[in-house]
């Protein structure tokens, strides 16, 4: 992995924060938050351990999933990512984009900052040709079931760091694969790459399917941690948003990985909890590949 020299600089709080980072936008060094161990890496393998004390300094080289690749002195070896900064360091520096990106486009509508999309809606029409309020955001496309409980609270993966998903995401979604999972969770990590190339595939075929992360990790930067290492292209619901959205956390079983499948006005399909017992999530993948299958031979896709 590669770095650029170029430095974006923002504000946290009242205190002036500059991060520099490289042109993959991960940061060019991180700094110990809590005592942690260097292992010493040479020829891919660890020959030793050196303890670093909270706020040592650490040159990166590259992200290796829960790990940070770095140099101290004359080592190279590894620590955890969540014994760095470097998350807060990546979550800042995409908050100062999507800021820049606000101010950018109140800036262009001539409104001030946080007037949001509706003051641009209703600014451009003539007087005496009112036209009746429109419906913006995700109120506009939240039209099912499970869609209007996901509304405004889902978020995905770009970059870095995890930004809101669009409005118009779940617009064509007929069918949601609730996905109960945790970084820490070994059976989870197993199963999960597997099911991340399926999803692509899934996906190119058949775009009424999607897949919602309900996270089971511990803080929100340990669920962006997985969803970075794992590289998932599918949404989750938001950190915050999980205990209160009890219209899809009641879908989870006695234990995870749990995926269940569901149709736009939440019937379940599939689950991996059956009868009291534990089928897992291979099975729901193998039954959401059939019941696609079925659906696309009822409802043949119409060429642009």
């Amino acid at each position: 992995m590669k770095f650029g020299e170029w430095v974006r600089v923002f504000v946290a709080g009242i205190s002036l924060v500059v991060v520099a980072l490289g042109a993959d936008g991960d940061p060019k060094s991180v700094n110990v938050t809590e005592a942690a161990k260097l292992e010493i890496l040479r020829a891919g393998k660890t020959t030793g351990t050196v303890g670093l004390a909270v706020g040592t300094k650490l040159e990166v080289i590259a992200v290796e999933e829960a790990w940070v690749r770095v140099k101290f002195r004359s080592l190279e070896g590894r620590v955890p990512v969540a014994k760095t900064d470097f998350l807060r360091q990546t979550e800042a520096a995409a908050a100062k984009v999507e800021a820049d990106e606000a101010a950018a486009v109140a800036k262009e509508l001539a409104i001030k900052p946080g007037a949001g999309v509706a003051a641009k809606s209703q600014s451009v029409v003539p007087r005496g040709k009112e036209r009746p309020p429109v419906k913006v955001g995700a109120e506009a496309e939240a039209t099912t079931v499970i869609a209007r409980a996901l509304a405004g609270k889902l978020v995905r993966l770009e970059g870095a760091a995890l930004r809101p998903v669009a409005a118009d995401r779940l617009a064509r979604v007929k069918f949601y694969a609730i996905y109960f999972s945790a970084g820490w969770c070994p059976p989870c990590r197993e199963f999960t790459p597997g099911f991340v190339d399926a999803y692509g595939k899934i996906r190119e075929i058949y775009p009424e399917f999607e897949t919602v992360l309900v996270s089971n990790d511990k803080s929100p930067a340990e669920m962006l941690a997985y969803m970075r290492g794992d590289r998932m292209a599918w949404p989750a619901v938001r950190w915050d948003a999980i205990n209160s959205l009890r219209e899809i956390t009641r879908y989870a079983g006695g234990g995870i990985p749990c995926l269940v499948l569901v149709d736009a006005d939440g019937k379940v399909l599939s689950d991996s909890y059956r009868w009291g017992r534990y089928v897992g999530p291979d099975a729901v993948l193998e039954d959401t590949w059939k019941l696609l299958k079925d659906y696309r031979r009822k409802n043949p896709r119409v060429k642009a």
